[in-house]
């Protein structure tokens, strides 16, 4: 990867450094197995926004009329899509978090604010690469979590 560059819109107010979500983006793409991006300049937009913001778009694009903690909008519906780019810059897509959400999630699982941002940061960089849910997306974005928040 040559180069990486991640847009933040923070429109919840958290306080945070970019160098966090720079080392998990960028742990998680070498992580990835996603060889064809080895030479690309990589871009992601990444916004933070309140519970009633992340409902409303879960709704209007999932039909779930609740928060959660994570959405992902990929450019390219194939990782065969995403590879055949011949171009220098991708641009992967959007994820967006919702900091509030994660907040509670990580009292109850008794994880640090900061682990469970990583964890679900990878998670919507791993979306953004056609990967789907089951063992080897979540193994690969618990390890990404666990060396980021040391």
């Amino acid at each position: 990867m040559r180069e990486l560059s991640i847009e933040i819109n923070n429109l919840a107010g958290l306080e945070f450094e970019e160098s966090f979500f720079e080392k998990v983006a960028e742990d998680t793409l070498k992580s990835s197995g996603v060889d064809c991006l080895k030479e690309k300049e990589i871009s992601i937009s990444v916004a933070l926004v309140s519970e009633e913001e992340i409902s409303g778009i879960n709704k209007r694009y999932r039909q779930k009329d609740c928060p959660t903690d994570v959405l992902s909008f990929s450019e390219y519906a194939k990782i065969e899509e995403l590879c055949d780019n011949g171009s220098e810059e991708v641009f992967l897509g959007e994820i967006i978090i919702c900091p509030d959400y994660l907040e509670k999630s990580a009292k109850q699982q008794g994880v640090t604010f900061e682990f469970e941002l990583a964890y679900i940061f990878s998670h919507g960089i791993l979306h953004l690469l056609d990967f789907s849910h089951g063992e080897e997306m979540f193994s690969l974005q618990e390890r990404v979590a666990k060396k980021i928040s040391k």
